[in-house]
């Protein structure tokens, strides 16, 4: 098989899904630097997988508001995120 892309590209390279530079902060909001490139939709779970958002088509950035982590019944400290792509469907 012959892989062409950058090594952060997790469509390129799965194994690279984890990424501690892509989460950060602009304006007072969170951002979040996708590096899937190739994908059509993303979505995000801000509480562990507990709740997703809709489906949305692919940005570069994604602007998340600092409220959606200040939600009671929070088991851990920090924000974190989670991220999952959907990449298009081949039809042979």
């Amino acid at each position: 098989m012959i892989r062409k892309g950058s090594s952060a590209n997790v469509m390129v390279f799965p194994e690279n899904e984890y990424n501690d530079t892509a989460f950060g902060s602009s304006n007072g909001n969170y951002t979040f630097t996708h590096s899937a490139f190739g994908a059509d939709l993303l979505r995000y779970s801000w509480n562990f997988g507990r709740n997703w958002t809709a489906w949305r088509n692919w940005e570069d950035v994604t602007t998340i508001a600092p409220s959606s982590f200040d939600l009671e019944g929070n088991f851990w400290q920090g924000q974190h995120i989670l991220v999952q792509c959907k990449y298009p469907t081949v039809v042979a």
